[in-house]
């Protein structure tokens, strides 16, 4: 039926734009000295349509009868060009390359030109962008980027408004809009959502740290969203566009050194950019970056007993040290090639492959204070993330008021553990090895438990804002004996095969009409696993060998350098050198294995396994029509519908008893359901410099995929289970927004809006602890609520000081607020039973989010101090536990800085600084003092030079 009605209406389309009045078009390109402007202005004078040039600054405007007439460019930071031009014989008017030039300030007194900035017209590109846009958006142009020391998508984003970030070992890896949990957020690839595979399979949210900020162009956030974007983006779509092909021979290299002072290691990135015209019709760009570094972490993580009731429950089961030492690489490779079959017909091809690697090198030290033993555990691996994306397609002028677009496309992400070296490729995994000791603790409570002394029944216990083991006796390599070899194992991929067509009639001078189908084929691959050998000492069998970790080859403790150095190296009595990455290996060599009388206790068919390797297919049929109507030369109205129809498929398995024992049995689940989704969008140019906009958009989040997992997974090895649930419905979102503009001077603005998102459905993980063979696990399942809200409000404001006297007048500003609060009923529970609900915030929501940048530029010289501002918010509902026991992120609020300086038109020196305070990320328990995590991932900084020619 779908099929039949595109048909019709492509048929129709097609009818209409043949019988359009015989005149005709002219098209051409805008561009400045470096390169193509996309969102120009342009518009015949005294002619009523104007319409924004392309990303890559081409034009074209229909339906021009014969005459005289001057064509003109607007683009903020610029002079108005204009430009006359005739047709004649309705010929097509071809005025190529359009040039503008950027204004030019005049001293009051002197009349002395001043030198501009490199910089400005890049801020100019952003500013134009978002004033011509249709909808509430935010923009970021590549040169923006880099003017900050922002080396991956997710550092380069966070400078947004309303924007923030969760970082891995100081890396930008998550993004979230308005305080909405990262998987409400829709990343796109040049307009198509990238696909998703990770160590932990978790969510739809991208890791955007496998992405380098020098392969993009340009990026886009649409908070409001309209009818031709995907609709599972309640947060906004953030868009990022690759790198397009230049006019004339392009090319920019960029090289740089720097040093971690957490790892003590240097760092080396590089990127070189060349792209040129091979002839008049076609043209390319290409593009590659490579970033080699070393990152660290120090953490400490207290574990509580909040399944348990009463006093218990603030109680301390574990406290876990952890060092972490990685040494990444990121490689990215983009290319795009453009072909002008004639004025109105041209094709295009873009490329773009990325891989980031993370060899992981982690030593632990857990004291279990309720099981009166201390563990060593050391583990190793390569972590491997690929994502490629190949995309065709063509814009197609038909007639004078037709234009057809189309678009064919293949992504695909995935995620494996490259270790060790010695397995095949197809086997290799995650080893870890642990060590365990009995230990006696002191500084215990009344009751034998351990706490922080504000908890404790009779206020023994720890003081400080971290947690000390007090161990009774002394951790020695003699007296760790070998307790568990483990392999966990992971592949897991993400495919995405789509197609796309998108059909624009100019029904009238003032009124466009759009429509457009496409069809998305995902498939999710998870094959995972947990292998676990056990001496056999440790399962009682008599004779068997007991290994002591003395008797295996050791690496000094802790990694490179002191262990929570910021808190004044507290462990350095409790911690001791533990085993090498290559004897870790060696555990897994089926000699070493029987020589140390090792027996497998978990394989690839156990119960706990079988449940964990599973395939999703996902096909979803969308298709829209929108209307874009110019009421009058300062209100337009931008409407429409989407449709999105779901068809969910998961494959798995799961655990069957029988007489005969376990077995494993195949299941299938499926669920079809359709999303309806109107929208409308409001500009009112009160002004030339003032925008009002406001909208009401319908958007949806689909279940992430390891929710929709048929299964139940138990995993020994961080003592969780995970139950998903293929019947979640999605969660959907009414919203509502307002957004006020004001344009002045020549690159000045600020912004304020509000907005309100009505919620329901909402998915969230419920947490408890249960009992699993007399050990506690965490037992996780996603559930839907039945509703839920987030509003709030956010200003911005970008100025440059140019009106005062000397060097005050190179001084800038830039800013923005977001002010965020939400709401929504948890049930509450008493002895395993539901007994009502209660009201808490959306989990990962901070109330409070601020981003500001102060920046002195001249012709040569720039030096910028960037803060990023994130305040605390619920990371992790405990719902049979209650509020008092729910994990929180503290604030963070971390400084970054850059400095650069032309010393040729073509040559710029650099200089780049981040987390210059060594913020750390601190997690806590129901209040502040009750710490839960603390972790430090230090400075690091990098000096180079770039060169473009």
């Amino acid at each position: 039926m779908l099929q039949r009605r595109f048909f019709l209406t492509t048929a129709a389309v097609f009818l209409l734009g043949s019988f359009a009045v015989a005149q005709t078009t002219i098209h051409g390109v805008v561009t400045d000295h470096q390169g193509n402007l996309p969102n120009a202005l342009v518009y015949l004078e005294n002619k009523g349509e104007k319409i924004t040039s392309n990303t890559d600054g081409s034009f074209i405007l229909s339906n021009i009868p014969d005459g005289n007439y001057r064509l003109v460019v607007e683009y903020t930071g610029y002079e108005i060009t204009y430009l006359p031009f005739t047709i004649s014989d309705k010929k097509p008017v071809d005025l190529g390359m359009i040039r503008i030039r950027e204004n030019k300030a005049k001293e009051n007194t002197i009349q002395e030109v001043v030198v501009t900035s490199v910089y400005k017209a890049s801020q100019a590109r952003a500013i134009t962008m978002k004033k011509n846009s249709n909808t509430i958006t935010e923009v970021l142009s590549a040169d923006a980027i880099g003017k900050l020391p922002d080396r991956n998508a997710a550092d380069a984003v966070q400078r947004m408004q309303g924007v923030s970030i969760e970082r891995d070992m100081g890396e930008g890896r998550f993004v979230a809009v308005r305080g909405t949990p990262v998987q409400w957020t829709s990343s796109t690839l040049n307009g198509n959502r990238m696909p998703s595979a990770s160590g932990d399979n978790a969510n739809r949210g991208l890791q955007m740290d496998i992405f380098p900020s020098e392969l993009i162009q340009n990026v886009r956030l649409s908070k409001a969203l309209t009818p031709d974007l995907d609709g599972d983006a309640i947060g906004g779509s953030i868009d990022f566009i690759t790198k397009t092909s230049p006019n004339k021979e392009t090319l920019a290299i960029s090289t740089s050194t720097g040093y971690v002072n957490m790892s003590r290691s240097p760092t080396f990135n590089s990127s070189i950019v060349y792209g040129n015209k091979i002839t008049d019709k076609l043209k390319f760009i290409s593009s590659a970056v490579i970033w080699q570094r070393s990152s660290a972490i120090d953490q400490m993580r207290n574990i509580f007993n909040y399944g348990l009731g009463g006093t218990a429950s603030n109680s301390i089961n574990q406290l876990q040290l952890r060092d972490y030492l990685a040494d990444r690489r990121t490689l990215g490779f983009n290319y795009a090639m453009d072909y002008d079959i004639n004025s109105k017909n041209k094709l295009y091809f873009k490329g773009l492959y990325s891989q980031y690697k993370d060899q992981q090198s982690v030593r632990e030290t857990y004291f279990n204070f309720d099981s009166k033993n201390v563990m060593l555990q050391a583990r190793h691996a390569d972590y491997l993330t690929d994502l490629y994306s190949m995309q065709i397609g063509g814009n197609h002028q038909v007639g004078q008021r037709l234009e057809i677009d189309w678009s064919a496309s293949k992504a695909r992400s995935a995620f494996k553990f490259n270790s060790p070296g010695q397995l095949d490729e197809h086997d290799r995994v995650y080893p870890i090895i642990n060590f365990i000791q009995p230990m006696g603790y002191g500084n215990l409570a009344s009751d034998g438990r351990k706490y922080f002394a504000m908890d404790a029944p009779n206020g023994v216990g720890d003081q400080t804002a971290y947690t000390l083991p007090y161990n009774q006796n002394t951790i020695s390599g003699n007296q760790l004996k070998l307790n568990q070899v483990i392999l966990s194992q992971n592949r897991n991929s993400e495919t995405d095969l789509r197609g796309q067509v998108d059909l624009k009639y100019m029904v009238a001078e003032n009124f466009k009409l759009q429509f457009g189908t496409k069809f998305n084929n995902k498939e999710k691959v998870v094959d995972a696993a947990v292998l676990v050998w056990m001496p056999k000492s440790a399962l009682g069998i008599p004779g068997a060998p007991i290994s002591y970790m003395n008797q295996f080859g050791q690496t000094d403790f802790p990694l490179n350098g002191g262990f929570m150095n910021p808190l004044g190296n507290p462990y350095q009595s409790v911690i001791i050198n533990q085993i090498t990455n290559t004897q870790i290996d060696q555990f897994y060599n089926a000699d070493t294995q029987n020589s140390l009388g090792l027996q497998q206790v978990s394989g690839k068919n156990s119960s706990s396994n079988i449940t964990s390797s599973y395939r999703g297919q996902e096909n979803v049929w969308a298709t829209y029509l929108m209307g874009t109507w110019k009421v009058n030369e300062k209100l337009q109205l931008l409407g429409g519908v989407r449709n999105e129809y779901n068809d969910i498929s998961f494959y798995g398995k799961k655990v069957v008893s029988t007489q005969a024992g376990i077995a494993a049995e195949d299941i299938k689940d499926s669920k079809k359901y359709n999303v309806f989704l109107p929208m409308i969008n409001m500009k009112w140019n009160l002004s030339k410099d003032q925008i009002v906009r406001a909208a009401y958009t319908r958007s949806f989040a689909r279940p992430d995929f390891n929710d929709l997992n048929p299964g139940t997974i138990v995993n020994d090895l961080s003592s969780t289970i995970t139950q998903g649930n293929t019947q979640l419905n999605p969660t959907f979102s009414n919203n509502f927004d307002l957004m006020l503009e004001n344009y002045f001077g020549k690159l000045d603005l600020v912004t304020a809006g509000a907005f309100y998102k009505d919620i329901t459905d909402l998915i969230y993980k419920d947490q408890s602890i249960v009992s699993l063979n007399g050990l506690p696990y965490t037992f996780t399942t996603p559930k839907n609520l039945e509703g839920a809200k987030l509003y709030g409000f956010e200003v911005g404001i970008s100025k440059r000081f140019e009106g005062l006297p000397g060097f005050l007048k190179h001084i800038g500003f830039e800013g923005n607020y977001t002010f965020i609060a939400s709401e929504m009923k948890m049930p509450v529970y008493e002895n395993g039973h539901q007994t009502g609900t209660m009201k808490t915030t959306i989990p990962n929501q901070a109330k409070h989010i601020f981003n500001t940048i102060l920046f002195y530029e001249t012709g040569s010289f720039m030096l910028r101090l960037a803060g990023n501002y994130k305040g605390n918010y619920v990371s992790e509902i405990r719902t049979a536990a209650g509020p008092d026991h729910y994990q929180h992120f503290d604030k963070n609020f971390t400084v970054d800085a850059s400095a650069s300086y032309s010393i040729h038109k073509n040559i710029r020196l650099f200089v780049e600084l981040n987390n210059i305070f060594n913020e750390p990320n601190r997690y806590y328990m129901g209040i502040k003092s009750r710490v839960e995590n603390i972790s430090y991932s230090g400075i690091r900084g990098q000096m180079g030079a770039t060169f473009n020619f």
